[in-house]
């Protein structure tokens, strides 16, 4: 895909080299005194520091190092920072310690919402037992796996960390560490799977037992669900009450209708379709209008199938109780993985939500994201696989450029006060140093499974399907359509929108998204599988061709300028 060009414009850099450097392990103790609980964690007793069994070893060390007994549990990869506390990082250049805030991710080992619903064997003791890379038999194959999808996430974490301090990338993050252990109790918002794990019975017969659901504010959620295609009868009272009617004063319903004028003009404001595939987190169903030759009868994980909900548990910054837009399910004894990264100050979605994307910077920002993915995939042969609008954030700066080098051409892009930063790998595809590091969502009975067909989970019996890299600004112009266009004025859109509108097309021009009467052409799952199969014209190197985005190059140069012509080649 990229041209070898790089060593007639740059001099190459020099790679960074992966090794271990040696850390004691985490003390949870001050982390679980500065814990506040909320008013429903305290009725739960959560606490997400109380873990037991903390570890530093995780499967993708013994790809890379030499372990025995002594040295397997006291190392961790050679990143620049280590977590302290919430707010402290040691420098391992120096040993000091710097003031950093700090977001921990709680990183889920097993599929929790497949844990709700029994497909785990809860009474193996295996299937809670942390890896140890002693004996692989000891625990299950996921936990043991450097594909989990965890695992995979976390690595391309510690590489984002390298990317930034060796090759100077602002837009990488910056990664503090990470450690195994068994949470004692597992906390995520089920809002959007609600329906989806009330409708099993293991569920139901464990409610209270390995699990529980916050279901105070939402105990009525529980009593009709049945399955999915057969909805038990509602229970309908008998009882008669006498319910009066207010009249409405006329001229009020008339003043309320127009009261929206005075909000002033928004900047894109988002509409409102039927989609349950562009943003919001919904399960698949099965009635596509497309059949699979090949395909029809793959289970392709699509119950289970949630495209924007955060499979991570919750941080410090949850949502209060009264937000309606969380169910908590707290999970006992779970398996899981502290990420500790830098914390950054908002995501892309809450600037589309607050109307804070206007055409000017709207290129801008999207530049920034292909630059990012460009360098990605030139690096690491790289695809994210569910990039949307809450998987990229950003933090504030004073810079108000950023310049970047690709193919001896500068480009100087105005930061408008923002970096932003790709996140959450948890369905990434990537290598390094010849190793493949695939999530295992794609592996049979995983949630992304049938999207692709490659090593390290290549069915043999079916076409061969590489990872796609117009697949990610299809996917993120997906989350970004029913924010930025009306399907009433498609004919007078902005560059903006006739860029996120392009990118959510194939290759026939066919709107992937919707029909031309509004509603889902590919529903929810079907959505990933088509645009891989019929998106290609979409990959961040081809944006660079556009007027929209070609009109940042510049003769100007910066001293610190992101050069993706000299950054080594790590796949």
């Amino acid at each position: 895909m990229f041209k070898n060009t790089i060593q007639k414009f740059s001099k190459p850099m020099d790679r960074f080299k992966i090794h271990y450097s040696k850390t004691n392990q985490l003390s949870l103790k001050t982390l679980e005194e500065s814990f506040k609980p909320t008013h429903e964690d305290a009725r739960y007793e959560y606490n997400p520091f109380h873990i037991s069994n903390l570890q530093n070893y995780n499967p993708v060390h013994a790809e890379f190092f030499e372990l025995n007994e002594k040295n397997r549990d006291r190392i961790a990869f050679n990143h620049r920072f280590h977590i302290k506390d919430l707010t402290t990082v040691i420098d391992s250049q120096n040993k000091s310690e710097t003031n950093k805030p700090i977001f921990i991710k709680y990183s889920p080992l097993l599929d929790p919402l497949r844990f709700m619903i029994g497909k785990y064997v809860l009474s193996d003791p295996k299937t809670r037992t942390l890896p140890s890379g002693e004996n692989s038999n000891a625990t299950i194959a996921k936990l043991a796996s450097y594909h989990n999808s965890s695992y995979v996430d976390n690595f391309f974490c510690y590489l984002n960390s390298q990317m930034l301090y060796s090759h100077r990338v602002a837009n990488c993050l910056d990664y503090y560490g990470s450690f195994l252990g068994v949470q004692q109790k597992y906390k995520m918002n089920i809002v959007d799977d609600l329906e989806y794990v009330s409708s099993s019975s293991f569920f139901k017969e464990n409610l209270g037992k390995h699990f529980a659901v916050n279901h105070e504010r939402h105990s009525n959620n529980y009593k009709n669900f049945g399955s999915r295609g057969h909805k038990l009868k509602l229970n309908i009272s008998s009882n008669v009450l006498d319910i009066d009617a207010v009249a409405l004063d006329e001229e009020l319903l008339v003043e309320s209708v127009g009261s929206n004028e005075e909000l002033g003009e928004l900047v894109y404001e988002q509409t409102k379709k039927t989609s349950t595939s562009s943003s919001g987190s919904s399960h698949s169903s099965n009635n596509s209008e497309v059949n699979y030759s090949s395909e029809e009868d793959d289970n392709d994980g699509e119950e289970s199938w949630s495209t924007e909900s955060d499979d991570d548990s919750f941080d410090s910054d949850e949502p209060a109780d009264e937000d309606d837009e969380y169910v908590s399910a707290y999970i006992n004894d779970f398996p899981i993985q502290m990420i500790c990264l830098e914390k950054c100050d908002g995501t892309l979605d809450e600037l589309f939500m607050k109307n804070q994307i206007n055409e000017a910077n709207g290129s801008a920002i999207l530049m920034q994201i292909i630059m990012t993915l460009l360098l990605f995939q030139r690096a690491f042969r790289f695809t994210h696989n569910d990039l949307h609008t809450n998987n990229i954030m950003f933090v504030n700066t004073d810079e108000e450029f950023i310049f970047y080098k690709f193919e001896n051409q500068v480009y100087k892009v105005p930061t408008y006060g923002k970096i932003f930063k790709i996140i959450d790998f948890g369905r990434a595809i990537y290598r390094f140093e010849g190793r493949i590091f695939c999530s295992d969502s794609f592996a049979t009975g995983g949630d992304a499974a049938t999207q692709y067909n490659c090593e390290p989970f290549l069915n043999e019996n079916k076409p061969r399907l590489e990872p796609n890299y117009s697949f990610d600004l299809s996917r993120l112009g997906t989350s970004i359509y029913d924010f930025v266009i009306d399907d009433d004025d498609e004919n007078i859109l902005d560059d903006f929108q006739k860029t996120i509108k392009r990118w959510c097309s194939d290759d026939n021009g066919k709107n992937v998204l919707y029909k031309k009467n509004g509603e889902d052409r590919y529903p929810n799952f079907k959505l990933y599988k088509m645009i891989s199969r019929t998106v290609h014209k979409h990959t961040p190197e081809n944006q660079l061709k556009f007027k929209y985005f070609n009109q940042y190059r510049t003769k100007s140069t910066s001293k610190k300028i992101i050069d993706l012509d000299s950054i080594p080649v790590y796949a």
